[in-house]
């Protein structure tokens, strides 16, 4: 028995770490479009239970239960979902981009 306690306690460590990575944009409450292009287009109706000065839902305990079409974001999802913005705090970090010196390479060049 305790050690069923030891994976309860666990799995709700990591569930509160996992919602502690939401910035609280509430982008993922408002409706989507995605155009031709591919391009998701943020319109102005969100989840009738977002608060629009916090950013927060008001039926988070239970969202799921009364809202069924809220998506659930897991680590596993996430990477599936195209319509998160990259500032969105579930998104893993951007590789970044590194300039390699081109000064070198130019006078590696001429050597040969």
């Amino acid at each position: 028995m305790p050690i069923l306690c030891h994976n309860m306690s666990n799995q709700t460590d990591h569930n509160n770490e996992w919602d502690n990575l939401c910035k609280q944009c509430g982008l993922c409450c408002f409706e989507k479009l995605e155009d031709s292009r591919g391009r998701i287009i943020y319109l102005d109706t969100a989840c009738k239970y977002l608060d629009f000065e916090t950013r927060q839902c008001r039926i988070y305990e239970r969202r799921f239960e009364i809202n069924p079409s809220c998506v659930k974001l897991t680590p596993e999802l996430v990477p599936q979902l195209h319509w998160l913005p990259p500032t969105c705090g579930y998104q893993p970090p951007q590789e970044k981009f590194i300039r390699k010196n081109l000064r070198k390479r130019k006078k590696h060049s001429r050597k040969t």
